[in-house]
């Protein structure tokens, strides 16, 4: 009888953990993306152009200087392509702020 005792405990606190984890979700996707990426990435200037996201940097003669060309398609897997200086990230879905963090570091540090 303990068994089942421990066994329902265990489902409710996984039924509880699923709710809370969805919920968290929930609240942190009114930010924008390009609103995420500008306050990780708060040193360089962040553009949205045709559904895709840039980190520049701002030279000298206030041109911005495309770093980092972030774009989501579904239809597409994980790549990165460069383009002499800049650097295209391509995405499935939105990406966690750890992977952004891992993939752009060696190309946002060097600038």
């Amino acid at each position: 009888m303990d068994k089942y005792w421990v066994v329902a405990i265990v489902v409710v606190f996984c039924i509880f953990l699923v709710i809370y984890t969805q919920r968290a979700n929930a609240s942190s996707s009114k930010i924008s993306f390009k609103e995420i990426v500008q306050k990780e990435f708060n040193q360089y200037q962040v553009i949205e152009k045709s559904q895709s996201i840039m980190i520049c940097e701002v030279s000298d003669g206030h041109q911005p200087d495309e770093l980092v060309l972030i774009r989501i398609d579904p239809k597409q897997k994980k790549n990165m392509r460069n383009f002499g200086r800049r650097v295209t990230f391509t995405y499935p879905k939105q990406p966690s702020l750890r992977e952004m963090r891992k993939d752009f570091a060696p190309y946002l540090q060097n600038s």
